[in-house]
């Protein structure tokens, strides 16, 4: 443990504040009435009991800086947070967090002037929750907003503390991308991604088992693409999309735009290796994206929109996407009849990524301006639809003025991860929002760094988050070996009847937008 980093009991007096290694000198407090300025915004949160420390920085003036952390009925401690650089020690950390479960934890920082008196700012106050958060992510990293992507891989991270690993990485060229992880209710030792490219292919990690499959059969115009398990953890919903996309040089912000052109709806069987459809959900009438199976897993949610012409960037603005819905019977395999949950078109919203919430009452989704590739558009917020009332709305203490994507439940339902831009406008990071039992959800906060200056230089972006329950133990070079391995070809018995693309527009045949 650093000597500068380790905490100091104090004695428990409220004016006692100095330690026998320092602190604010007690005879010359001066109480400012402003709350202090800390970076990352961690004020007025509730926290898991098993997040890592949420380190900051105090941006106010000050020649030395001390934080009292401080409990109902405990000790406080104190921290030297040297420059302003404040960093808790990690085992007393989570001593503090464990010990005032479903209570509250307080912060009050303390800047000393060049006069030697010190500022003593209100505290702050955090409430622990009882529920804890799934202890790990996974994540892809890449260059935001280049027009020729650079994957860094998919990576893994720990909530708990600050231990990241790579579990793919495209350093040497073996593999173009990979994209579009996900995992069977956030068990780490079921999930699947695709490979693009060099080495095409759907890899299968299950309970052990490496897989790689080739899904793009009979009428499938593209392989497999986001996706979402079944509860049994053998039937994957998935669709196969194509993408147009356009780089206005003009929008310095924003220079990213895309459209799905095309977009189909499949089951595949993971145990029979086979794929499954119907015409209502595979054809050229509409474009169906963003598949998520129902808590239940009696149906599948997806986003929908009707194909049109796209010849200008105008054009784009008509690509307006409603929440659907059809049910699917594993058993029989046997679909439904595809029903519109909210037709956000007419309300001139776009619907991309829904997620049913565990308990199967919610479905948190995105709402954008236009087409259902939200993650570079500022209209891009988190919205809430409650199926008992059918009401929604936009959830504003997680949403902001930057694009906000990719929403998830945690597996006991009390935790909302997303990613955002709200801070530059450019790089998507990791945010976390507390949904308590009367369905309110609470300030969202930003995944918390051992360096509290961490995000001043990172220029990447987080893509497709996803919460898992422990670490993903499968070793990163036996998986690098598994993709370079020949796919296995899947089956799509009784195949719709269906041109494999639509009629040709001047996107499609590689023309630049107007």
């Amino acid at each position: 443990m650093r000597p500068l980093l380790r905490f100091a009991l104090c004695c428990g007096l409220p004016l006692l504040l100095a330690s026998c290694r320092g602190g604010p000198d007690p005879s010359r407090l001066i109480p400012v009435s402003e709350p202090p300025r800390i970076d990352p915004d961690y004020t007025s949160l509730v926290v898991p009991p098993n997040i890592a420390p949420l380190n900051f920085r105090i941006r106010e003036e000050g020649r030395d800086y001390w934080v009292r952390l401080s409990s109902d009925g405990a000790p406080a401690v104190q921290v030297h947070c040297p420059e302003g650089n404040c960093r808790f020690d990690l085992d007393t950390w989570q001593e503090v967090l464990a010990r005032n479960r479903g209570g509250r934890i307080y912060l009050e920082v303390f800047a000393e002037q060049q006069d030697g008196a010190w500022r003593q700012y209100p505290r702050i106050t955090n409430q622990v929750a009882e529920e804890p958060i799934d202890p790990w992510i996974v994540y892809r990293q890449l260059a935001p907003n280049s027009q020729l992507t650079v994957i860094r891989g998919i990576y893994q991270r720990s909530l708990e503390d600050f231990d990241r690993s790579p579990l793919v990485t495209l350093r040497d060229n073996t593999f173009t991308c990979v994209n579009c992880h996900s995992f069977h209710r956030h068990d780490p030792e079921r999930f699947l991604f695709h490979i693009r490219g060099k080495q095409a292919g759907t890899m299968l990690v299950m309970d052990g088992r490496m897989r790689k499959v080739e899904t793009q059969q009979g009428p499938m115009f593209r392989p497999l693409a986001y996706s979402s398990w079944h509860p049994d953890g053998r039937h994957v919903a998935a669709t196969l999309n194509m993408y147009i996309t356009d780089f206005p040089a003009t929008d310095l912000q924003c220079p990213f735009q895309a459209v799905e052109k095309r977009g189909d709806l499949v089951v595949f069987d993971t145990a029979d290796n086979t794929i499954h459809t119907t015409s209502a959900v595979f054809g050229n009438e509409y474009i169906e994206t963003h598949p998520s199976w129902s808590a239940d897993g009696r149906s599948i949610y997806f986003a929908r929109c009707r194909d049109r012409a796209l010849l200008s960037r105008g054009d784009l603005a008509a690509f307006r996407a409603d929440l659907m819905r059809i049910a699917y019977d594993v058993d029989t395999e046997t679909w439904g009849v595809p029903e519109t949950v909210v037709a956000y078109s007419e309300k001139g919203k776009s619907c991309a990524f829904p997620c049913p919430s565990p308990d199967g009452r919610y479905v948190l989704h995105i709402l954008a301006a236009k087409a259902t590739f939200p993650i570079y558009q500022s209209s891009s917020d988190i919205y809430l639809l409650d199926l008992v009332s059918g009401e929604y709305r936009r959830l504003a203490t997680v949403s902001s003025d930057g694009a906000d994507s990719f929403a998830r439940w945690s597996s006991n339902g009390r935790w909302i991860s997303l990613l955002s831009s709200r801070g530059d406008g450019r790089s998507a990071l990791p945010y976390f929002a507390y949904f308590d039992t009367q369905g309110e959800a609470h300030k969202a906060f930003v995944l918390p760094q051992e360096d509290p200056a961490y995000y001043d230089t990172f220029t990447d972006t987080y893509n497709l988050l996803e919460l898992v329950t422990s670490r993903v133990k499968v070793d990163p070079f036996e998986l690098a070996s598994a993709m370079q391995r020949p796919a296995e070809p899947a089956h799509f018995p009784n195949a719709p009847q269906v041109d494999a693309t639509t009629a040709a527009t001047r996107e499609a045949l590689g023309y630049p937008l107007k």
